[in-house]
């Protein structure tokens, strides 16, 4: 081996060896020592100046390419399971919840039809959330009305937002069941749940005043829907159950408020066309909580 080659070997371990935890920068610096050597001045100084560019070059664009395309902070929606999260998309910081942390279902407690006229019937289904913290995306159910044969007269289908209450009603009005007797009605949520953690607070409405007229021939009940807070809400769907001395639900109504303001009430009414034929021993005011998800 000749004295260049033998020298430029020793300078080639050197530069591996002190680089050694970096292999590629010991052969890029290897790389730019032999250039240095076979290369007159005007060459080097060549390649010394586009090197420069071309550091400049990856230094303002490479580098936020970099970091836009390639180093993405961690998201609730990268299909990845990173940062805090306890599962992809889910847990930790993000809004929706893992499976293990929720039930998975709301419960139903009972479905039932109530007359309201001749062939008319509300159905009314009342279950409850499993999951008081949480709140479900609008869920898929229906309703499957039977006569007293269990022959299927019909069916009536919806969605339903689960609000973070225990207990909520699902109102389904008029069903019309034409000539059959003894209706019944099986309730079911045809799709599943995806729970979010409630990212505000509660809106806490209550109601005050309630008073029911006319009992025995065209029942009206009476009451205010009162809003403490300092939040206006609107579109709120309010439905009363009656329950007589078994504590068995038998009447069921639902209203509409377009407006609640701020720190105010306003009054509610529902209405039934014919007599109620039992004792009123309870009665039930359930406003559907306006949550944003």
């Amino acid at each position: 081996m000749g004295k260049v080659a033998r020298r430029q070997n020793r300078v080639f371990n050197t530069i591996l060896y002190k680089n050694r935890t970096n292999t590629t920068l010991g052969w890029f610096l290897f790389f730019v020592y032999n250039y240095s050597i076979m290369f007159s001045w005007a060459q080097r100084r060549q390649f010394i100046y586009g090197s420069i560019v071309l550091l400049f070059l990856l230094l303002v664009i490479g580098l936020p390419v970099y970091l836009i395309f390639f180093n993405k902070p961690p998201t609730c929606f990268d299909g990845k399971k990173n940062g805090v999260e306890q599962g992809v998309d889910c847990g930790g910081n993000c809004a929706i919840a893992c499976r293990d942390e929720v039930l998975p279902e709301p419960i139903v407690l009972w479905a039932r039809p109530f007359s309201v006229a001749k062939g008319l019937h509300n159905l009314v289904a009342y279950a409850q959330n499993p999951n008081v913290e949480y709140i479900a995306e609008p869920i898929e159910y229906v309703f499957l009305v039977y006569d007293k044969d269990n022959v299927l007269i019909g069916t009536r289908e919806g969605v339903a937002l689960v609000p973070p209450t225990k207990t909520f009603p699902i109102f389904e009005p008029a069903f019309n069941a034409g000539e059959r007797q003894h209706v019944k009605a099986v309730f079911e949520f045809t799709s599943r749940a995806t729970w979010k953690r409630l990212q505000s607070k509660k809106p806490e409405l209550s109601i005050a005043d309630e008073r029911l007229r006319n009992a025995t021939t065209t029942p009206i009940l009476d009451a205010a829907l009162v809003n403490e807070t300092i939040n206006k809400y609107k579109n709120i769907e309010v439905v009363a159950i009656i329950y007589d001395d078994s504590g068995n639900a038998r009447a069921a109504s639902k209203t509409m408020v377009d407006v609640l303001p701020a720190e105010d009430q306003v009054p509610i009414i529902f209405t039934w066309p014919e007599a109620f034929d039992f004792d009123v021993s309870r009665i039930e005011i359930i406003p559907k909580l306006p949550i944003r998800i």
